[in-house]
């Protein structure tokens, strides 16, 4: 067995220390800190803009004749509707970001999670493989003795020596599948320690609260994010009629008159330019809409597919259990048999061997329940 040199961790406490070290999280982040950024320059006032002209006139009389200057400051007022609409846009793209931490976390937790219990059955069938090889030895051992005694034919202590070695094999592979997922877990959390989670354990998931977690997959928020930045970039073009106004102050000095001088400039955005974003955005809002209703539809089929299914796995898994104890109780019987010397030793091997491999088949099973539940965790967005 690979030996508990690493320290105990909570679950959580493994979760950020994946979370921090996460490439995709770290994108993200530095996306959420960019976003407010771009808001601010986008939400910022324009600069004032400052005009001059200068031009020399000729007029019919001297006197009129000479240099005109002009200087005038303008500045440009933002629509207090498309400000407002654009803030909004920006809260909800700041919204989806944090969607995608959100959804990413689930991503890592499930991860860690499958990797820890398939950890945890890699040990415990390691486990059971060391009882059987220690057990093959023995009796290898045992068989060597009577051979050299002449009890035993050569045939049937190459059968022992056989089964030994198989036993030696099959320790080796369960011990490396167990480093494999010990591995995926260290690599996750950047640590070079063992890592074992003194908080998680096996158990059947009930799935009463199926309806609940539905409605809050990844899928399904990330369409209603898609659908709520829709509405509101449709919302700042219905008020980008006018979307902002110059006000111009300033002055003009000419031969004969000096004058002030005030400018006002209103952009107007009549016509189908606007409608027709408008009508794009709509469009594709309505595909969305439909999309969602049928993304939805087909994950309440796949999820409940997959958790009917382990429900069967879980039944299957309590019945394997109790033929556990049964050929715990009929190795029990036959070890007294042999002992006493009314069964012989290859149907007494056989009926030990038959008890770890029933204890070795029920973890078959169970394994196949991890990777399926993680694969509805998957689909639903988080453990659990």
């Amino acid at each position: 067995m690979i030996p508990f040199l690493g320290y105990g961790i909570s679950f959580n406490d493994l979760s950020e220390h994946a979370y921090s070290v996460s490439e995709e999280m770290i994108q993200s982040n530095g996306r959420i800190n960019a976003i407010g950024f771009e808001k601010a320059s986008a939400m910022a006032s324009e600069p004032i803009n400052i005009e001059t002209s200068a031009r020399k006139i000729r007029a019919d009389d001297s006197a009129d004749s000479g240099r005109e200057y002009g200087v005038m400051v303008d500045y440009s007022l933002k629509n207090p509707l498309v400000r407002s609409a654009q803030e909004h846009e920006f809260e909800l793209l700041k919204k989806g970001i944090e969607h995608e931490i959100a959804t990413q976390k689930g991503q890592i937790q499930i991860s860690l999670k499958r990797n820890w219990l398939l950890y945890e059955l890699e040990q415990e069938r390691g486990s059971i493989l060391i009882q059987k090889r220690d057990f093959s030895h023995k009796a290898y051992l045992t068989g060597e003795k009577k051979f050299k005694a002449g009890r035993l034919s050569q045939m049937e202590l190459l059968r022992l020596e056989s089964e030994y070695r198989t036993t030696l094999q099959e320790v080796a592979a369960a011990l490396m599948e167990a480093e494999h997922a010990q591995y995926r877990l260290r690599e996750a959390a950047m640590m070079k320690d063992e890592i074992i989670i003194d908080d998680m354990e096996f158990t059947f998931i009930q799935s009463s609260a199926l309806d609940d977690r539905l409605r809050e997959t990844p899928l399904l928020k990330s369409l209603d994010n898609r659908l709520e930045a829709l509405d509101g970039a449709i919302a700042t073009l219905r008020h980008s009629t006018v979307e902002s106004v110059s006000i111009g102050v300033g002055v003009t000095q000419e031969p004969t008159q000096n004058s002030v001088d005030f400018r006002l400039t209103i952009p107007l955005a009549f016509g189908s330019k606007n409608e027709n974003k408008i009508a794009a955005l709509m469009s594709e809002r309505s595909a969305l809409v439909h999309l969602r209703e049928v993304s939805k539809q087909k994950l309440q089929l796949s999820v409940a597919g997959l958790v009917e299914h382990l429900g069967e796995r879980e039944e299957r898994i309590k019945v394997l259990r109790e033929n556990e104890k049964q050929y715990e109780t009929l190795f029990a019987m036959a070890q007294k048999g042999y002992e006493g010397g009314v069964m012989g030793q290859f149907e007494y091997l056989a009926t030990k061997n038959a008890y770890y491999d029933a204890r070795l088949h029920t973890l078959e099973l169970k394994q196949s329940y991890i990777q399926e539940m993680a694969e509805i965790e998957e689909k639903i967005g988080r453990i659990w």
